[in-house]
């Protein structure tokens, strides 16, 4: 498929977004979940719109990025961000994957605002490593994921401050210890004592881009070569029909890291193109534009965040 196709097919993904799911709610600019909601989106679906956004900028389609950017404000509760503006305690993974996007954002646009959004955020989450290893989940919660343990950390690499990386450097260590599965890759989670051995996509590119930083900013090539070993095995674990029930947000991490790794970056790349053919083949819906049919993955059945 031509790469131009692709990107008339992104363009035509985020229009279908649009239709379904950008509106208002007390005659101000909103997003919704889905189109058959009222509900207005969460920081974890609103970081991933915002992520989409800012791609389709990259491909110089005309997008309102700032739009979307001035509702991230509303969840924002002392240095951390809420789940959603009336929640009453905070997620460190939600604010970890925003403070990755808040870099990629800088980057992108030159804004430093971005850059001291994630360097706020980073203080928020020192708050939430456990004596006993890694991030937790929520606060109040003594669950240490994953999903919080291992975006937390790889935003430590990438702003770069010496304790920072030493941090960074401890965790990515607990999660070897901890975390890992006997098939290579990453377990969700530790509740006590007790892995929760469940792996999702996401996971595994969240360690893959930690390792792969951690190889980068310190110079210890150990590092890249666990994000070898986590990138085949993941590769191995996540086939084709595996890979088309997981939620499509968690498969973008995934494919983002394994692409930025030039040890699996051709085999990802074929992978991810014929994932993307099937989806335009069997999991867009004609009447909508939203990719909801042919059994294609769902995270929780929102439609938004899938798009």
């Amino acid at each position: 498929m031509d790469p131009t196709r692709y990107a008339d097919a992104a363009s035509d993904a985020w229009g279908a977004l649009e239709r379904a799911a950008f509106g208002t709610k007390w005659f101000r600019f909103a997003v919704r979940e889905g189109p058959d909601t009222r509900t207005t989106v969460s920081l974890w679906t609103l970081t991933h719109v915002i992520a989409a956004a800012s791609d389709l900028r990259e491909l110089d389609r005309g997008v309102d990025l700032d739009r979307l950017l001035g509702l991230v404000p509303r969840f924002r509760a002392d240095e951390g961000y809420l789940p959603t503006p009336t929640s009453r305690l905070r997620f460190y993974d939600d604010n970890a994957w925003l403070g990755l996007l808040s870099l990629r954002l800088a980057v992108r646009t030159g804004d430093r605002e971005h850059r001291r959004r994630a360097a706020r955020i980073v203080r928020f989450l020192r708050r939430g490593i456990h004596p006993d290893g890694g991030i937790r989940w929520k606060e109040g919660h003594e669950s240490r994921n994953a999903c919080s343990t291992a975006p937390t950390s790889e935003l430590l690499v990438a702003l770069g401050a010496p304790d920072d990386l030493e941090l960074a450097r401890t965790l990515a260590a607990w999660i070897d210890e901890t975390l890992l599965r006997g098939d290579g890759t990453i377990a969700d989670r530790i509740e006590g004592t007790e892995q929760e051995p469940t792996a999702w996509s996401y996971h595994q590119g969240a360690a893959i881009g930690l390792h792969r930083r951690l190889a980068d900013a310190t110079g210890d090539a150990t590092h890249r070569g666990r994000a070898i070993r986590l990138a085949h095995a993941s590769l191995d674990a996540f086939g084709p029909e595996r890979s088309w029930t997981e939620p499509p947000p968690f498969l973008v991490i995934w494919f983002r890291e394994l692409l930025a790794l030039p040890d699996v970056a051709a085999e990802a790349g074929e992978r991810l193109r014929a994932h993307c053919d099937r989806m335009l083949d069997e999991g867009r819906d004609a009447a909508t534009g939203l990719f909801t049919a042919g059994g294609l993955g769902s995270y929780d059945g929102r439609s938004t965040i899938d798009q």
